[in-house]
């Protein structure tokens, strides 16, 4: 019954973990450091399960949180790296675009059409009555303007 509660902690400190990993590596502030903190975490679980016999398990623990730590670190830190770079390419993108598109040339602007208000009075129509309001009649269209 006792290998059975710790086969059961272990399995669930690496579920855990593995929920953790998948969303804190997205993390852009502190990616690296969060990368080996659960690298760590998943190292030590790991290395207490390989350890059947009990006698090393403490050596065991100690190398997959070393490891574990390591290899989260780096993971942690290549993801940072590429969402900046993805981010710094995106932005020179839209700035090469931008003066592609802005050579010498501005864009033309729009005029505001021309409305009308038209007052229609209170009336009385069959059985029905039409309270006095206001119709808008648009005169004039919107239309581009040259620069």
């Amino acid at each position: 019954m006792n290998s059975f509660k710790f086969k059961t902690t272990v399995f669930s400190i690496l579920i855990l973990s593995t929920l953790l990993l998948q969303t804190g590596c997205s993390s852009m502030g502190k990616s690296a450091g969060l990368g080996s903190a659960i690298g760590a975490g998943t190292g030590a679980a790991l290395g207490g399960i390989i350890g059947q016999d009990g006698k090393h398990r403490t050596r065991n623990v100690i190398i997959g949180a070393s490891v574990g730590a390591i290899a989260g670190g780096f993971a942690g830190s290549a993801i940072h790296e590429s969402n900046e770079r993805d981010k710094e390419l995106a932005y020179l993108k839209g700035k090469e675009s931008e003066r592609k598109s802005s050579k010498g040339q501005s864009t033309p602007s729009l005029q505001q059409p021309k409305v009308e208000a038209i007052w229609v009075e209170s009336k009385v129509v069959g059985n029905r009555y039409i309270e006095g309001h206001f119709e808008y009649v648009i005169t004039e269209p919107t239309r581009w303007e040259a620069p």
